[in-house]
C-alpha cells in the first residue's frame, strides 16, 4: 500500500457497475440465483432453504465489501474472511430497519415516515458499520449512521443516489423479464438481476471506505500487514490504537497515544496516527500544540521534508506561525525552496531579518526570496528591489556576484520589447 491518491468513485462508475460480472462473482451470484428454485419446495422446508440461500448471498456481500474496503478490486474466491453469522446480522439489519420503518409510520404518522426518510438514507452507513466492526448494535445506532455522514460529507449522498439508480434499474428489468418468462426460468433470473445489483452496491459502499479511509479512521488491513513489516518498535500501540478505531473508541485511541507520547515519546508513525485521530475530532488547538513540538523533532531528525508539509499544516491552522529558531526557519525555507513551495518559502523568509538580526543567514535567505519572486512568481520589480537592499546592506558579502548576476538578468528581461 503506497500513499498514491486513490481514484474517486465517480470516476469508476463502470469498474463498480461491472465489478459482479467478473468470474467469480458471477458464478456465485448465479449458483445462489439457481438455488432459490429451493424455495419452490413445499412448506416449512421451501421457505427455511430459500431464508438460507439469502443469508449466503449476504454473507458473500460483505465478502465483497470488506475485500474492497481493504484495497482489494477483484471479487473474493470464497467466504472467508467475514463470519457466517455476518450474513444473519445482514438479514437482521434489514428487518429490523423494515420493522422499525412500519412502526414509525403507523405510530407517528408524516413524521414517522420522515424519520423512514432519514433512516433510508442511515442504511449504508449502517451496512458499513457492520462489514467493518461486526457489530450488530453499533450499526443500529443512528449515531453511527450521522458520524459517517457527517466524516464523508456530499461524496456519501452522492454514493447513495448511485445505490438508488441500481436497484431501481434492477427492479425495472425484473418487472419486464418476469412477465415474458416461465416461472422455473424467471426465478433464478430475477434474484440473479437483484443479487448483481446487491453485490455492485456493496461493492461501491467498501469502496468508498476505502477511499475515505482516513476520514473514518479504518486502517485497511494491508496497510497494518506494510506496518507490521516494518518492526517499528511502537507498533504494539499503533496494533492496540487500530482495534480500538475499527471498534468505534476514536477518542480512547486518540488519549492512548496522546499519553504514550507524553511518557515515552513515540515514533514517526506514532505522531502521524496521534495527528490523523485529532484532525477527525476537529481538535485545532491540539493539533498546533503538538505540531509545534512535533516540528523541531523532525528537524533534528533531519526529516526536512516531513517537517515542511507539518509547517503548512500548521501555518493553514495559525497563519502568524513561524519557528522560534533562526536555523529551522532557515532549513525550512531552503527545502520548501526546493521542492517548489513558493508560497511556503516566502511567508518563512518574510520578516526574517527582524526575527533575527544577527543571522548570518539573513543575505541567502533574500536572495532565496528574490528567485522566488522573480522566477516563479514574475514579480521582477519586487525581486529587483529586495536584491537593491541586499547589495546596500552587505557590500562586500560573498553572495555580491549573485546578487549582481540576478539584477543584470532581470534588467535584460526588462529591455526585451513585449510582444505585440
Amino acid at each position: 500500500m503506497n500513499d498514491q491518491a486513490i481514484t474517486p468513485f465517480w470516476q469508476r462508475l463502470r469498474e463498480i457497475s461491472l465489478y459482479p460480472a467478473q468470474t467469480s462473482a458471477l458464478i456465485t451470484i448465479g449458483v445462489l440465483a439457481v438455488a432459490r428454485l429451493l424455495g419452490l419446495l413445499p412448506g416449512l422446508a421451501g421457505w427455511f432453504l430459500d431464508l438460507l440461500v439469502t443469508v449466503a448471498l449476504y454473507r458473500f456481500a460483505f465478502e465483497v465489501l470488506r475485500a474492497t474496503a481493504n484495497g482489494r478490486m477483484e471479487p473474493p474466491e470464497g467466504m472467508t474472511e467475514v463470519d457466517s453469522s455476518v450474513g444473519w446480522m445482514g438479514i437482521w439489519l434489514q428487518v429490523i430497519f423494515i420493522v422499525v420503518g412500519v412502526l414509525l409510520i403507523l405510530l407517528l404518522g408524516w413524521i414517522g415516515i420522515a424519520l423512514c426518510v432519514v433512516m433510508m438514507f442511515g442504511y449504508p452507513g449502517a451496512v458499513m458499520s457492520l462489514a467493518i466492526d461486526q457489530n450488530l448494535g453499533h450499526a443500529l445506532n443512528p449515531g453511527t449512521w450521522f458520524q459517517i455522514m457527517t466524516r464523508l460529507g456530499w461524496p456519501y449522498f452522492l454514493a447513495f443516489g448511485l445505490m438508488l439508480v441500481i436497484f431501481i434499474s434492477a427492479g425495472n428489468a425484473q418487472a419486464w423479464l418476469g412477465s415474458l418468462l416461465p416461472l422455473v426460468i424467471g426465478l433464478p433470473l430475477f434474484h440473479f438481476i437483484s443479487g448483481y445489483a446487491l453485490i455492485a452496491t456493496f461493492h461501491l459502499m467498501g469502496y468508498l471506505i476505502w477511499q475515505y479511509h482516513e476520514e473514518l479512521g479504518y486502517e485497511p488491513e494491508a496497510q497494518v500487514r506494510l506496518s507490521r513489516a516494518t518492526d517499528d518498535p511502537d507498533q504494539f500501540i499503533l496494533d492496540e490504537v487500530a482495534q480500538m478505531v475499527q471498534d468505534g473508541e476514536t477518542d480512547m485511541a486518540t488519549e492512548a497515544l496522546r499519553n504514550h507520547l507524553r511518557e515515552r515519546g513515540g515514533t514517526e508513525a506514532v505522531h502521524t496516527q496521534y495527528r490523523k485521530l485529532l484532525r477527525l475530532k476537529g481538535d485545532t488547538a491540539e493539533l498546533l500544540r503538538h505540531g509545534k513540538e512535533y516540528l523541531p523533532m523532525l528537524l533534528a531528525q533531519d526529516k526536512e521534508k516531513a517537517a515542511v508539509e507539518l509547517y503548512r499544516e500548521l501555518s493553514e491552522l495559525e497563519p502568524a506561525f513561524l519557528p522560534a529558531d533562526a536555523e529551522g526557519n532557515v532549513r525550512l525555507a531552503k527545502r520548501a525552496h526546493a521542492l517548489g513551495h513558493a508560497q511556503i518559502a516566502l511567508r518563512l523568509i518574510n520578516g526574517f531579518h527582524r526575527r533575527h538580526p544577527r543571522s548570518a543567514d539573513i543575505p541567502a535567505m533574500y536572495l532565496m526570496a528574490a528567485r522566488l519572486l522573480s522566477e516563479r512568481m514574475g514579480k521582477d520589480a519586487e525581486a529587483a528591489a529586495l536584491l537593491n537592499q541586499i547589495r546596500s546592506a552587505y557590500p562586500n558579502h560573498e553572495l555580491l556576484p549573485q546578487v549582481d548576476a540576478l539584477l543584470a538578468l532581470i534588467e535584460n528581461i526588462a529591455k526585451k520589447p513585449k510582444p505585440a
